[in-house]
């Protein structure tokens, strides 16, 4: 087992695989342990600490000592030992860019998404479609994990992921700092495409993968919107409702 090879402390975690490893080092606000190697990449690792400009411990282990902390999930012979990325209040994410820009802020907010992979990819489509912050509730939100950071292809080193401690509380501080929330459901009166003309402060919510947005989420939230799908299709992954519903929000500023 992972845990009689490596044993991690509650604040650690471990981040896998060359890209989000290389991130999670350029990463200045990342409290790092150090890294796990093999013997025949140990060298080309020390050249690409030296090239970042740090000073990190290198660990030895043999490929399947690897596989098993990595619950055999690809690692490409590298796993980095860090400190849980510390997630910001929306107290501190409104101060952050209360005189940040004239731009209009982005928000997505996940309200019980379960699935670290979902939430990583997520974060990765956040990045991309320039959102400001990725917003997790406190409760059935998972923390930082291997898959999740993978998923996220370093994009969860690059954007603000904050926390919110109560769900209805918080979007009545969005609401009172002049954003428009939206939830993302089913049999909402708005089409998602109406979110390519905003030009205010938005946040959209989207729920769990299971059941969706909670009863009271619903009831706060400005409007539910709906994205059109054929009607002999069930559902979307909550990544891919997230991705549709931050393009269509960007669209005018991406093309």
């Amino acid at each position: 087992k992972s845990s009689s090879i490596l044993k991690l402390q509650s604040h650690q975690t471990i981040v896998s695989g060359k890209h989000s490893t290389l991130a999670a080092l350029k990463n200045p606000n990342r409290n790092l342990f150090y890294l796990i190697t093999t013997e025949d990449h140990k060298v080309s690792w020390e050249n690409e600490i030296k090239e970042i400009g740090l000073i990190i411990e290198i660990k030895t282990r043999k490929k399947d000592e690897l596989d098993t902390i990595n619950n055999h999930k690809p690692h490409q012979n590298i796993i980095l030992v860090t400190q849980l990325l510390e997630r910001i209040t929306l107290d501190e994410f409104l101060m952050k860019n209360k005189n940040a820009s004239k731009s209009p802020l982005r928000l997505i907010i996940l309200d019980q998404v379960t699935d670290p992979q979902n939430v990583g990819a997520i974060i990765r489509s956040a990045y991309a479609f320039k959102m400001d912050g990725v917003a997790l509730s406190q409760r059935n939100s998972p923390l930082e994990t291997a898959a999740m950071s993978k998923a996220s292809s370093g994009a969860i080193e690059k954007l603000d992921i904050i926390e919110l401690s109560n769900m209805a509380r918080e979007i009545k501080k969005l609401q009172q700092s002049n954003f428009t929330v939206y939830g993302l459901a089913n049999g909402g009166d708005a089409n998602v495409f109406s979110l390519e003309n905003e030009t205010d402060n938005i946040a959209i919510i989207l729920g769990s993968e299971g059941k969706g947005l909670r009863r009271l989420t619903k009831e706060k939230v400005d409007r539910l919107i709906t994205i059109p799908i054929n009607e002999d299709s069930e559902s979307l992954n909550v990544s891919s409702a997230a991705s549709i519903a931050m393009f269509q929000l960007q669209k005018n500023i991406l093309l």
